[in-house]
């Protein structure tokens, strides 16, 4: 047998779960090959344009269907990076719920468990072994995804049709959040497993606590590293695919703050500075620029993580309080 070759309860766990294993990296190879087809497609469709001698901003009438062709397929191929970029969003509760109750509650439930204990297996070792498994694969697999997930949309159909980074399911699909996220599905299904002990219950538990996180977190991203401030006698420029708005508005005589939203109410509501003319008011601006992207991924990383060390740590007090 080779030295490589897991051995004793990881080949076990191994071997317990191999389906669900063997169903992950299915899907792995899944999400590789429409990531590396969106891209192929885009490049396909801007071949298609110049081999007929066009450009996208050629005014001769023969190259209008070509630029119509070039639209459609760069169209079709954004769609399956958002697609991708959806299931990574999902997969730290995906894999949450395998944890919770696959690997764990339905041990619990069933009683299997015991026959690993009885054959000099702490319970302490067993739960490692339980985690271990899945955070190799899991970390090593996300990882993967979300490097060739932003090789696919940064040089793909993101240039004619960009879907920006900041937008939700855009942002936890690149950078370290997606690793950070997954390793918190795990250690939350961990704790969910042990402490619920029904395998369907347990996957329900730990898919909606780890979507109310992932909800929480979008909601104060924003808020996670400074932003800059811009202020103008005309509304400041915005370029939407490199700049997140974060707040935008106009600024009273005194210095105070009226947001944007407030211009858009009933005129019988609406603040009267919300008439003015440019030149007369003056317009502020709160917003991230791209370069904040790492910033921000690297404190969210740092909760999200600190998050998952909390709930392994729970978890491993509950199975020495029921267990030990």
């Amino acid at each position: 047998m080779s030295a490589l070759a897991p051995q004793g309860l990881t080949r076990t766990v191994l071997r317990l779960h191999r389906r669900a294993l063997w169903a992950a990296l299915g899907l792995l190879l899944v999400a590789v090959a429409v990531m590396l087809g969106s891209r192929m497609w885009a490049d396909h469709a801007a071949d298609a344009v110049r081999a007929v001698g066009c450009t996208m901003d050629s005014t001769d009438r023969r190259c209008f269907q070509s630029a119509r062709d070039y639209i459609d397929s760069i169209w079709a191929a954004r769609h399956l990076i958002e697609y991708t970029a959806l299931g990574i969003t999902a997969l730290p509760a995906l894999v949450g719920a395998l944890v919770a109750g696959p690997m764990i509650a339905r041990e619990m439930e069933t009683g299997t468990y015991k026959l690993a204990w009885g054959q000099s297996v702490s319970p302490t070792r067993w739960l490692v072994a339980k985690l271990a498994v899945p955070l190799t694969v899991t970390v090593t697999g996300t990882a993967l995804l979300a490097l060739l997930f932003h090789w696919s949309w940064s040089t793909g159909p993101a240039h004619d049709f960009p879907t920006y980074w900041y937008s939700p399911t855009m942002y936890t699909s690149t950078g370290v959040v997606p690793v950070a996220s997954a390793v918190l599905g795990i250690a939350l299904g961990a704790l969910a497993g042990l402490l619920v002990r029904r395998t369907v219950v347990a996957m329900s538990v730990t898919a909606l606590v780890t979507g109310t996180v992932a909800l929480l977190l979008s909601q104060v991203r924003a808020h996670l590293w400074p932003v800059k401030a811009v202020t103008g006698a005309t509304p400041p420029p915005v370029r939407d695919s490199v700049t997140w708005a974060v707040e935008q508005g106009l600024l009273t005589p005194q210095g105070e703050r009226l947001k944007m939203e407030t211009c858009f109410q009933a005129p019988e509501q609406r603040p009267a500075l919300c008439s003015a003319k440019d030149g007369e008011v003056t317009y502020y601006l709160d917003y991230h620029p791209a370069s904040h992207f790492w910033p921000l991924q690297l404190v969210e990383s740092g909760i999200v993580l600190a998050l998952a060390a909390l709930a392994t740590y729970a978890a491993f007090r509950v199975l020495r309080r029921h267990h030990a």
